[in-house]
């Protein structure tokens, strides 16, 4: 994702070609400041715009347009109301995004992901190091990632899941155990927030966060052809749990992201496994 700004997008003053005017002795020459325009990059989408709806601004686009994080940026990472409201990287992506008529909230998680790696990347690079516990020893070390990599698109034609991807842009998989067709669809930045407000509001009242079911239902579109909501709860409720683990498999493979995996090695006891790329809060602020 090479920049698509370089230095012919500083407006600078077109030369005169009339006799130049000396200052006054009293007064200094006026200094006419540059006109700089922040470089911007195309981002990859991993869906391609093919799940979104026609009405939609990324309806069949592959590619998004993006600008280069800045300081002002570096406010919104630290204001605390943003924090509270977990809104930062929303607000975020609100500022770097030049077609402004997107709503974040609106966004498939993968695409969104594609966005969060390339705003970072172009505000502090591709290093990035923060702490990791080793899975085998429980030794905590500084570890290095190359965001770079975790460009590379998820398409999910290369799966081996039996799937079919329906016009209105979902998937349907049948389970193995009670052969039941699940029509899903890819998760949204809007899932993420109903989910962080409902377990707020359970937190509150003292009462158990989201379960499993929970969580399913929300993306789960119909079962066996059928949309209504009470009985896509109660086949969730009274499915056996190989049933219910697949349809989260392939709604996890399924969706369209990039590659988060990198192999981690243990600096103490060499151990080694593929870890997923850790979120946290080293990964705007780098040391």
């Amino acid at each position: 994702m090479a920049p698509r700004n370089n230095m012919d997008r500083f407006g600078a003053p077109e030369p005169s070609h009339e006799d130049p005017v000396a200052p006054a002795a009293s007064q200094a020459p006026q200094q006419t400041p540059m006109q700089f325009v922040v470089p911007t990059e195309m981002v990859d989408l991993p869906s391609r715009g093919r799940f979104y709806p026609e009405s939609h601004p990324l309806h069949g686009k592959e590619i998004v347009e993006i600008r280069y994080m800045t300081a002002r940026d570096e406010d919104i990472l630290v204001n605390k109301s943003f924090i509270q409201k977990g809104l930062v990287v929303d607000k975020l992506l609100e500022s770097v995004i030049i077609d402004k008529n997107i709503p974040i909230s609106s966004l498939l998680l993968g695409d969104k992901n594609a966005m969060i790696v390339a705003a970072r990347v172009s505000g502090y690079g591709s290093e990035y190091e923060t702490k990791i516990v080793c899975p085998s020893c429980m030794e905590s070390q500084e570890y290095s990632f190359d965001l770079s990599e975790a460009l590379t698109l998820l398409d999910e034609s290369d799966s081996e899941i039996e799937h079919t991807v329906t016009a209105n842009g979902t998937f349907i998989i049948k389970t193995p155990k009670m052969g039941l067709d699940v029509e899903f669809r890819p998760t949204t930045g809007m899932d993420e927030q109903a989910i962080s407000k409902a377990n707020s509001s359970r937190k509150k009242n003292k009462l158990a966060l989201m379960g499993i079911i929970d969580v399913m239902a929300m993306y789960i579109v119909s079962i066996d052809g059928n949309p209504d909501r009470g009985f896509i709860n109660q086949a969730l409720e009274h499915m056996p749990a190989i049933d219910a683990k697949h349809i989260r498999n392939c709604h996890q493979e399924l969706m369209p992201n990039i590659d988060l995996a990198q192999q981690y090695e243990c600096n103490s006891c060499g151990y080694e496994q593929e870890m997923e790329v850790p979120f946290t809060s080293d990964f705007f602020w780098p040391k």
